[in-house]
């Protein structure tokens, strides 16, 4: 009997849980600056169970700020889960959600250069925002083995350079990458 009252009442926690996490996901959207920031700042003290709530609000979300929200608090929380969605908004239509994904994607390091790589064969040489947020993202990389390839990899991702150059580049830093597993 006590069990089964243990369970219930973990299932409440849950709900009231997951009830909160939506509340303040929902706020991210909200029209007032302060109200926002306090849903952000509350998802990153939640920490790593919001991840991917916080994700789908950074892909899908219509609203700028609500974006630029997720993106700031998925950098703050530093889960490696979040590294997809922060990839695919190196190309967001506003700069700034762009630049906090870079920045984001810059302290997982070579954690995130599987994913970001992969888009940068997949699209580099079409996108200027991709490349140029990757070359934000590994400006200041270094990896023993592996410099002189971040070094043809950010010469390719200068503005200027042949766009074609780029998914080269990438490609032969995940060869690297495949030969030391």
């Amino acid at each position: 009997m006590i069990s089964g009252l243990q369970k219930k009442d973990d299932m409440d926690i849950q709900t009231q849980t997951d009830n909160n996490i939506r509340n303040l996901i929902n706020l991210l959207e909200n029209s007032d600056d302060k109200v926002r920031t306090k849903a952000r700042k509350s998802l990153v003290i939640i920490g790593k169970p919001v991840v991917s709530s916080l994700a789908e609000v950074l892909q899908n979300s219509k609203v700028y700020k609500a974006r630029w929200e997720a993106a700031k608090a998925l950098g703050a929380i530093g889960d490696a889960k979040a590294i997809p969605a922060l990839v695919k908004a190196l190309e967001d239509p506003e700069s700034d959600v762009v630049w906090l994904a870079a920045e984001a994607l810059e302290k997982f390091r070579k954690v995130a250069w599987r994913e970001l790589l992969s888009a940068l064969i997949s699209s580099g040489s079409e996108s200027v925002t991709l490349r140029n947020a990757s070359h934000h993202v590994f400006r200041k990389q270094k990896e023993k083995g592996f410099d002189d390839l971040l070094e043809a990899l950010r010469k390719a991702l200068k503005s200027g350079a042949v766009p074609e150059s780029t998914p080269v580049a990438a490609s032969n830093i995940l060869e690297k990458m495949r030969e030391r597993l």
